[in-house]
């Protein structure tokens, strides 16, 4: 039963809105939203249940005409109007339906909305409708379903169909059982298929870090407007994380041949050991660090950051160039320093004369292009 409330000064002028949040009707129909007037959304939900007839949204529509019907047979003043949103949903569809919702108010001035929608998710926008004018009453239109064997699979097999389709649910129902199916063919070749739950747990928890994370939307929106410098980020953070192997496997080796280092108190010790990779404890030899590998990674965004700035058309590139130099000056007083922890009875004069070049090198070059600038002004 719809019900209304009447303001004690008179009866409202009403505007009953119809709310497609994911954009069935117009992407079906071709009709642009806002649809205004009885006639042009009945014209919408005929042409609509005429292409798509089990789809809920025209019963809705229907709906909507009816009680807009009832309502000015019992004397209110009303308007009425459908709203659309987009296939993707989220922020784009309630700014879209927003705006639509105000081309509608500035028209037809309204003292409050009768609600319609088909489900809970297009009922998502009601903050979004309140904000601008009171809403009076919600009408959700459920659709009866006959619950005979044949609807039933019939009901089953488009929203089937819905899931494979549809890019938002189809990579976790085809992509990653997929995925580890392939891991799992793989495992079961090479004689590892003890190793199968781990993959999966591996897959799950990549998952829901890109999703938690939104690094799919972030990496996309990266690589369409930054690819040189998306490229040079992805370069650099595989060679990070070749470093931090490299690291974390020297110190677990020298654990294993120096039990003693594994405790609290050696954890300078084990730093050291983490960023310089020594060969031995003691004698110290080392050929390329992970202090080595971090430099390049840092340059490597570095530069591919200042070649986004120059094809962009930015200024002061030499922003970059003073940086990239520090970041390669920086590598001697690191592995000094490295060396300090490893063996602390070490003269750390070497590491301060190392640290104050480099200082005085970055400060240097600093100063000469800020003059420079400004000359050049």
């Amino acid at each position: 039963m719809f019900t209304m409330r009447v303001s004690p000064f008179g009866k409202k002028r009403l505007l009953v809105l119809y709310v497609d949040r994911d954009g069935d009707i117009s992407n079906v129909t071709g009709i642009e939203a806002p649809i205004i007037g009885r006639e042009a959304n009945l014209k919408a939900a005929i042409d609509f249940i005429l292409k798509v007839p089990e789809e809920a949204d025209a019963n809705a529509l229907f709906a909507a005409i009816k009680l807009y019907d009832e309502l000015l047979k019992e004397g209110f003043e009303c308007e009425l109007a459908t709203v659309a949103g987009v296939r993707e949903g989220g922020v784009k569809a309630d700014m879209k339906i927003a705006e639509e919702v105000d081309k509608i108010l500035e028209r037809h001035n309204a003292d409050g909305i009768v609600f319609v929608s088909d489900g809970a998710s297009d009922e998502r926008v009601v903050p979004i409708l309140q904000a601008r004018v009171p809403i009076v009453s919600i009408k959700r239109v459920l659709v009866k379903q006959m619950r005979q064997l044949e609807d039933t699979y019939s009901l089953f097999v488009k929203y089937w169909k819905d899931l494979v389709e549809n890019p938002r649910y189809s990579l976790y129902l085809l992509g990653l059982p997929g995925t580890f199916l392939i891991i799992l063919a793989i495992l079961v070749t090479i004689g590892y298929a003890h190793y199968a739950g781990i993959a999966l747990l591996l897959i799950m928890g990549l998952t829901m870090i890109v999703k938690g994370f939104n690094l799919d939307k972030r990496l996309s929106y990266g690589w369409s407007t930054a690819p040189v410098l998306f490229f040079g980020s992805f370069i650099a953070a595989m060679v990070l994380i070749v470093a931090l192997y490299l690291g974390a496997s020297a110190v677990v080796s020298t654990v294993n041949k120096e039990p003693f280092l594994a405790n609290a108190f050696n954890i300078g010790v084990l730093a050291g050991i983490f960023l310089i990779n020594p060969k031995s404890y003691d004698p110290i030899a080392y050929d390329i660090t992970t202090i080595d590998l971090i430099v390049i990674a840092t340059v490597i965004v570095i530069i591919a950051r200042g070649l986004h700035k120059h094809l962009s058309g930015g200024q002061k590139i030499w922003h970059e160039a003073v940086s990239a130099t520090f970041c390669l000056l920086l590598r001697q007083p690191l592995i000094e320093m490295s060396l300090l922890l490893l063996d602390p009875r070490r003269s750390p004069i070497v590491f301060a004369t190392w640290t104050a070049a480099t200082v005085i090198i970055a400060v240097t070059l600093t100063a000469f292009f800020i003059v420079y600038e400004r000359l050049k002004r």
